[in-house]
């Protein structure tokens, strides 16, 4: 950050993106790409950059934004009985495919009216 509160200070992303980078350079075929983490807002997009930079030939990612909503003190149960489930992607084609693939994977113990679908900025921004 250069101007303002916190001048000098910026979340450290480089495991993120290191993990993006390994992605990238073990994977032959396309991949959906789940960020979960608690990150800043457009995080997404810096994981697709380094995704794209480094990618095979052929090889194309999408990538997701899934927040957790985990309350300190009884994670396990909201991860087996969770309240919400919000995943956003892009508004494609190729991004409404990996959203229903992530929703299909949730609705084996979710109830598809808790899971909530929209764009990357919309999720990522849910946390704020």
């Amino acid at each position: 950050k250069s101007y303002g509160f916190g001048t000098g200070r910026a979340a450290d992303l480089r495991y993120v993106e290191e993990a993006a980078r390994q992605i990238a350079h073990i994977s032959k075929t396309n991949k959906i790409v789940v960020e979960k983490s608690t990150v800043p807002v457009k995080a997404c997009e810096s994981i697709k950059t380094i995704l794209k930079t480094n990618k095979h030939r052929g090889v194309n990612y999408q990538v997701l934004s899934n927040p957790e909503f985990l309350a300190e003190g009884s994670a396990i149960h909201d991860l087996l009985a969770p309240d919400r489930i919000l995943i956003g992607g892009d508004e494609t084609i190729e991004g409404s495919l990996a959203i229903k693939k992530l929703s299909w994977i949730y609705e084996h113990w979710v109830p598809k009216e808790k899971i909530l679908t929209t764009n990357t900025w919309s999720s990522e921004l849910s946390k704020l």
